[in-house]
């Protein structure tokens, strides 16, 4: 039988309660597995009593895909200015949208909301931005 002491004054300051809970688990699962071997009589455990699997796995490959060129002036250009619900990002874009009218007359501005969230698709909105051969301007946060 294995007895471990973890000392608190070690752990306490650099280390997060949660990584000791899964070193403690690492531990007892080892232990378990130790204990399975009993050297005292000689036998051993026919098979491994657990299996660890790597959470991460492999990613996929990524398929880079360049930006949109720049346009040379937004002059008789269409902005859609798009919110996404997330973190009163319409109050930015409202106040993008009145700057813009102030500053930039010549640019036409389009304040939309997206359907759903920031991840689903909004095939209506990029149909209609793409027919007015606009520009986008989306408010996601952070």
């Amino acid at each position: 039988m294995w007895f471990i002491r973890l000392s608190n004054s070690v752990f306490a300051a650099a280390t997060p309660a949660r990584h000791i809970k899964c070193l403690g688990l690492a531990l007892v699962l080892a232990s378990t597995a130790v204990a399975a071997d009993d050297s005292v009589t000689g036998e051993t455990a026919p098979e491994p009593l657990f299996t660890v699997l790597n959470p991460i796995g492999i990613a996929p490959a990524l398929l880079r895909k360049s930006m949109a060129a720049r346009p040379a002036s937004l002059d008789g250009k269409t902005v859609f200015l798009v919110d996404v619900t997330f973190n009163s990002g319409d109050l930015f874009l409202l106040e993008m949208q009145k700057w813009m009218a102030a500053n930039m007359p010549e640019v036409n501005t389009i304040f939309r909301v997206k359907k759903g969230s920031v991840y689903q698709d909004d095939p209506e909105l990029w149909r209609e931005m793409q027919a007015a051969d606009a520009m986008m301007v989306m408010a996601i946060g952070h």
